[in-house]
């Protein structure tokens, strides 16, 4: 069974998937390695097979760069590309995610932004997280997942 095959399967048995910000970079940036993935993940939220939502952080996290660079441009048209994207759920932060981010980040350490990631999801009651990578497999009941993991790496040359 090839990478796609694998992760179309993946996809195919939760029916709330909670998309990090990575996910959707990798898609807006058109990542070749990637791109397969997140172009059968888009198409089965645009037919309705699947729900998937992200934390509101994500737009955060997508702009900042952009804007960084001064290229606000490239910031309204991320936005605008968001904000178009068929089957996709942007959840607000408030402060039950804040706490729930807290007890995450106080729980498995890492990043601010991975915490109010996870605890986004969980508020919601995601069936799987999907990022780009972690060594995370679970957290609380709800599934993990790396793209990365799906994704074919290069034979090594040695």
């Amino acid at each position: 069974m090839s990478d796609y095959d694998r992760f179309e399967a993946l996809l195919g048995e939760p029916s709330l998937v909670h998309l990090d910000a990575s996910i959707l970079a990798l898609h807006v940036a058109g990542i070749p390695a990637s791109l397969p993935l997140t172009r059968v993940l888009f198409q089965l939220m645009e037919s309705g097979d699947i729900t998937a939502q992200t934390s509101a952080l994500s737009l955060y996290q997508l702009l900042m760069e952009s804007y960084r660079r001064g290229e606000e441009t490239t910031a309204d048209r991320v936005e605008r590309l968001l904000g178009a994207l068929p089957g996709l759920t942007l959840i607000p932060l408030d402060g039950r995610i804040a706490r729930q981010a807290a007890q995450v980040r106080a729980r498995i350490g890492g990043k601010l932004e991975r915490s109010v990631q996870l605890a986004t999801a969980l508020s919601e009651d995601a069936d799987l997280f999907l990022t780009r990578h972690s060594s995370l497999r679970r957290v609380a009941g709800m599934r993990v997942e790396s793209l990365d993991a799906y994704t074919a790496q290069p034979a090594d040359p040695a």
